[in-house]
């Protein structure tokens, strides 16, 4: 094939590229324009940056995002954006707002592109499902997560953090003589830990990513996981367009390959599952207590209509290990690098989980640990690893408000109204964080604001902590009590092990993909990564 071929077809495709992106802003202009009005269109917010990419690049910026923040105290908590393509998107902070259309599924339902994206990751399970299928899939799903099901697996968690902490240690013997300091990579450490996590306790398989060994349904996903977080150009635009997924070039073909081993390895391992629950019995003790068994357990219980078949319990494989290892990785790695930039928090923590008499507290001991608790809960306020919730008015609709807002005509807002389709973006960050709600200190990290919270944050739609981290309603989180005992797991045993710094000559940004990733400026080409120096507490030893 000649060069001038292969240069022509670039040509080609970038044209065509170009004149479906032109069509899309066409069309949503021309929508826009003859519809009814919506109260968007008189909102105060920031100018577009961009026709291709909007405002994006800013909504998307590191923790702590200084450029957002300054939009949250000049427009409010209610404001618009512009995405891609020039599409506008009004961001939704307000606590009444957002309870309805976080509650109100079917009139609030997610975007076609987030749908798509979602299945064409981890196939059809519990995060893509709507309606009827939704509520079906959380039905049988439910008893996996239940409070009995997450003490029993609090001690495989606790052995992970046990493992990285090693890890950890082993690096250090081998730092500088008499340094005693050494810069270790933690999101590479927390990426490996939420793998083996999920995969000992969700699954009862050894991953054995902290020994690096090589398990192939963790390969894969490591693959695919890398594969997400470089997404940029063309891989951006598949949400919008997924007839571009099926070209065959490299990231494509790689992701083809990960979906189909994910897919094989994941329906032989719910095959067995199902071998070893015919063997010994529905309600036999000798069971796994892992999720991927009780979820089993639950199924097999279900009458003949409601019980999932073999591919979608297949997807909650996948879903449990993007959603569950890829968020959790990137809160910790973020936690911990506010505790390193704070040596007074880290050493008041330090001293409440030096008290305890063990290295194996139960999950009833980590929650008897108030400070430890507070911070767990500041992480997930200021640096929830996704921060938006996208969704859709189904049709005309109006949104009461908590608070009422001033237009850019200075007129006062107590409702807004929506128009058919117009697209959402409930702002995680934007609720957490939020003047009105948690005060003048609310871009502040203190822990110890949780000992007495201000009344406004009661009205926020929340699962933990009232905080919209881990979303609300019926499309909330469900494993949100498994991301918190990991958090409570790890930081009791690093903070415990190790003291935390940071090196001030690494400016620290950010990538968005699945979740907020942190890389190093000038180091993007690497890809995500967030070096600490680490040494160990005095009072510990190798």
């Amino acid at each position: 094939m000649s060069l001038s071929y292969i240069i022509d077809t670039k040509e080609r495709f970038a044209f065509w590229l170009a004149v479906l992106g032109s069509s899309y802003v066409v069309c949503k202009t021309l929508i826009s324009y003859f519809a009814l009005p919506s109260t968007a269109d008189t909102l105060r917010g920031p100018k577009s940056q961009s026709w291709l990419i909007g405002n994006s690049e800013d909504y998307r910026l590191p923790y702590p995002n200084e450029r957002f923040q300054r939009w949250v105290q000049e427009y409010g908590t209610t404001f618009p954006v512009y995405g891609f393509f020039g599409v506008r998107e009004l961001v939704v902070g307000d606590t009444n707002a957002m309870s309805i259309i976080l509650n109100q599924t079917a009139d609030f339902p997610k975007p076609a592109s987030l749908i798509n994206t979602t299945k064409h990751l981890v196939g059809d399970g519990v995060l893509a499902a709507q309606g009827y299928e939704h509520k079906r899939q959380r039905k049988v799903l439910n008893p996996a997560f239940s409070m009995t099901v997450m003490r029993d697996i609090s001690p495989m968690l606790m052995r992970v953090a046990h493992e990285l902490r090693d890890s950890w240690k082993k690096e250090l013997s081998c730092s500088l003589p008499n340094s005693g300091v050494r810069e270790i990579d933690v999101l590479r450490g927390f990426c490996k830990a939420a793998l083996d996590m999920i995969g000992l306790a969700g699954f009862g398989s050894e991953f054995n990513s902290l020994h690096d060994s090589t398990n192939e349904l963790a390969s894969a996903f490591k693959e695919l996981s890398i594969s997400i977080s470089l997404l940029k150009g063309l891989g951006l635009l598949t949400a919008f367009f997924p007839i571009l997924r099926y070209l065959p070039i490299g990231s494509n073909v790689a992701n083809q390959r990960n979906r189909y081993i994910m897919d094989r390895v994941g329906l032989q391992m719910i095959t067995d599952k199902k071998v070893e629950v015919q063997t010994l019995g529905i309600d036999a003790e000798a069971l796994g207590k892992d999720l991927l068994s009780v979820m089993l357990r639950s199924n097999l219980q279900e009458n003949s209509a409601d019980r999932l078949d073999d591919e979608t319990l297949r997807a909650q494989i996948a879903t449990f290990l993007l959603a569950g290892h890829e968020t959790t990785a990137n809160a910790l790695t973020w936690g911990l690098h506010a505790l390193a930039k704070l040596p007074s928090v880290q050493s008041k923590l330090r001293d409440e989980v030096l008290a305890f008499p063990d290295d194996s507290p139960s999950m009833d001991d980590l929650n008897a640990m108030p400070y430890l608790n507070n911070v767990v809960k500041e992480i997930l306020r200021m640096m929830p690893p996704v921060s938006t919730l996208r969704r859709i008015a189904r049709e005309d609709s109006v949104l009461p408000l908590a608070r009422p807002i001033v237009d850019k005509n200075g007129k006062t807002i107590n409702e807004i109204f929506l128009r058919r389709g117009e697209s959402l973006m409930v702002h995680i960050f934007a609720s957490n964080t939020s003047p009105d709600l948690w005060g003048p200190d609310a871009f502040e990290f203190r822990p110890e604001r949780f000992d007495k919270l201000p009344e406004a944050v009661s009205g926020i739609p929340s699962l933990f902590g009232n905080l919209l981290t881990f979303s609300a309603g019926p499309k909330g989180c469900i494993g949100w009590r498994m991301a918190v005992i990991e958090m409570q797991a790890l930081f009791f045993t690093l903070i415990r092990t190790f003291e935390f710094g940071i090196d001030p000559g690494l400016e620290i940004t950010s990538r968005f993909s699945f979740a907020i990733k942190p890389q190093i400026k000038g180091q993007e080409g690497n890809g995500p990564q967030l070096p600490l120096r680490v040494s160990l507490h005095p009072n510990t030893s190798l």
